[in-house]
């Protein structure tokens, strides 16, 4: 039943998913020039030029626990209680958490919008001294780059978190999640969350705007036939 709702909710999404992707170029373009985040780029390009010489089996293991950790930190946000954690990379299917409840799809998906390795360095960055700022925003970007890269690995059909949402339930709420998780990322190398309010803003309004336009589309449709 959980899954013929979520795709029946799924084409209402769309607009809502649409207007947060959308703002997130807005938002770069108007909002972010090279300078105060180069050393954020550079951490990206390092870790996807780097890549292909490290892949190994190592790195798959550092890639599943991230993935599993992602499952546990947002159980422990919910408090929800777990009694193991298991990692095995070799395993379609990894139990990391079990707790007395089920919380539903935001633990369930993750692993797939949140950087685990990146959050220590965003709450520490505010705390360091202006002198290794530029350390920090390189290390962001690439534990951020390691995220994307495992992302794109793990995000396929036949993975179980998926298979339980649906895929295009869960494509759309990645899609969601990481527009503005990449936001915060973008803030805290900027150093100014006030940027955050703005995106949430301009989204939220893109998005009232879209679901109005569907709406009247409809009504246009539905008189057609009336």
């Amino acid at each position: 039943m959980g899954k013929v709702i979520k795709l029946l909710v799924s084409p209402a999404l769309i607009p809502l998913v649409y207007a947060f992707v959308y703002e997130i170029f807005l938002f770069i373009i108007y909002n972010v020039d090279f300078q105060p985040v180069q050393w954020f780029l550079f951490g990206l390009l390092c870790y996807v030029l780097i890549y292909p010489f490290i892949k190994c089996d190592n790195i798959t293991f550092v890639e599943t626990f991230e993935h599993e950790l992602g499952h546990a930190v947002l159980n422990l946000v919910w408090f929800r209680s777990f009694d193991e954690f298991l990692v095995n990379p070799k395993e379609k299917s990894n139990v990391a958490t079990r707790g007395l409840f089920n919380i539903g799809f935001l633990t369930s998906l993750a692993p797939y919008y949140l950087p685990v390795f990146t959050i220590p360095l965003l709450i520490v960055k505010p705390f360091l001294s202006a002198s290794i700022r530029h350390v920090i925003d390189f290390l962001i970007g690439f534990t951020l780059a390691f995220h994307y890269v495992a992302l794109l690995k793990e995000f396929y059909r036949q993975q179980p978190d998926i298979q339980k949402h649906t895929t295009v339930f869960s494509f759309l709420i990645t899609c969601l999640m990481n527009a503005v998780v990449l936001v915060i990322i973008l803030c805290a190398v900027l150093e100014d969350y006030l940027l955050l309010l703005n995106y949430l803003d301009g989204s939220i309004t893109r998005a009232i705007e879209s679901y109005k336009v569907v709406f009247q589309e409809l009504q246009k449709q539905m008189l057609k036939y009336w």
